[in-house]
């Protein structure tokens, strides 16, 4: 067994949603060795290597699993449901880690084609310009053109926003943009 326990270290409001919550939760271990077969067993999961963490959607929710053993989830309606995922999490990490044998690493994923909604929908949608384009949905297409680096929406810098910058990294990377 790689993971005993998982405890919630933070519980915030949510950005997309006001009457849902944000978790922070940590492992009592690393989770590193086990994120590329996590990868391999999750099939919505997309992996950055050079991040060190997978992101997946569960429902609504956005789950990342950082190496570090920190573990982050958005749009989760309470506590109790928060507990039921993480014990869900704990899981899926020590099946994949049981099973880390049978599984074939070199099995490279398909690559992901993005268009600019998925981009967007994890964006802050402020369209406040600061990026140097008037929307969001702007500044999507021209990161999917590469006339603009994700690290130029600067409010995706802030706090709050790290579990979208996240994913947003392992999706461009996961299709083979450059982050």
């Amino acid at each position: 067994m790689l993971v005993k326990k998982i405890e919630i270290v933070q519980i915030m409001p949510c950005i997309a949603d006001a009457a849902k919550i944000r978790v922070i939760a940590k492992a009592d271990g690393e989770l590193g060795e086990v994120l590329p077969y996590l990868d391999k067993l999750i099939p919505t999961a997309l992996h950055s290597e050079r991040g060190g963490f997978i992101t997946y959607k569960r429902g609504l929710s956005i789950i990342t699993l950082h190496a570090s053993g920190e573990i982050a989830m958005t749009q989760i309606r309470d506590n109790d449901e928060a507990m039921k995922i993480l014990n869900e999490i704990k899981g899926k990490i020590n099946d994949a880690w049981e099973r880390r044998a049978e599984i074939d690493l070199s099995e490279v994923k398909e690559r992901i084609q993005l268009s600019p909604l998925d981009l967007y929908t994890y964006l802050p949608k402020t369209n406040c310009g600061k990026c140097g384009e008037k929307t969001c949905m702007a500044f999507a297409i021209k990161v999917l053109n590469e006339g603009k680096k994700l690290s130029d929406c600067t409010v995706l810098t802030e706090d709050k926003y790290r579990g979208a910058w996240d994913t947003l990294v392992s999706l461009l990377e996961s299709a083979r943009y450059e982050v």
